[in-house]
């Protein structure tokens, strides 16, 4: 129901690589993968692969003569992360480890004009940004990561531009609280939805505009 609801809300990429993501085990993730796969293949599910993958996957929305690569991670998983130290099924979810993260974003930067990484991370329930994820922001712009979008917190965290001596630039949204929840805090019911409007010219792709939309969960 969750993700006939999804698509039918128009959502294009789905980001899975949760501490959640294998509640349910392998099985879990393999049935979660087929259902999309069956009822709405053009949808891209982000952050977990079948068992059996080889390697991780690097995901490219193209769009207009953009081609965008965006990569989700998670800190870890609640249950069963052993999974992902077993042949077969080591890359159910993708979780952030440095040299695996460095490596997907040189893969995703050959492949597509802008990077967006998407990282499970922080503190639940803190608007501050954690040490954590401080750390990975330095990661993912040494990296050449252009944009990233996080979630867990459950509650909004600011958004910044940071930049390196080099020049890099990249735009953080820390966390966007939740979209739709069901937890009963005040500072839970209220989200983001970040609006990015990136631009093209002949020094490459670039982030134009950036905002977000105010979200309300009502009960």
């Amino acid at each position: 129901e969750e993700a006939d609801a999804l698509a039918e809300a128009g959502f294009n990429v789905i980001l899975s690589a949760t501490n959640h993501a294998l509640d349910a085990g392998a099985e879990g993730v393999d049935n979660t993968l087929e259902y999309w796969k069956d009822k709405y293949p053009e949808t891209g599910v982000l952050g977990i692969q079948k068992s059996g993958a080889s390697e991780r996957d690097i995901y490219v929305y193209e769009k207009d003569g953009f081609r965008v690569a965006i990569l989700n991670y998670t800190y870890g998983t609640n249950i069963n992360e052993s999974l992902l130290e077993e042949p077969g099924t080591q890359f159910l979810v993708n979780t952030l480890e440095e040299e695996a993260v460095r490596e997907d974003v040189r893969k995703a930067k050959e492949l597509a004009d802008f990077v967006i990484v998407c990282p499970h991370w922080g503190t639940e329930n803190s608007v501050e940004i954690s040490e954590e994820q401080k750390d990975w922001t330095e990661i993912f712009l040494s990296s050449g990561v252009d944009l990233v979008i996080g979630t867990h917190p459950h509650v909004i965290q600011k958004m910044e531009t940071v930049t390196d001596g080099l020049g890099n630039e990249m735009l953080v949204y820390y966390s966007l609280g939740n979209c739709v929840s069901n937890q009963k805090a005040a500072m839970n019911a209220v989200g983001a939805m970040a609006e990015v409007t990136i631009r093209k010219d002949d020094s490459g792709v670039h982030v134009d505009e950036a905002s977000v939309k105010p979200l309300v969960t009502h009960k």
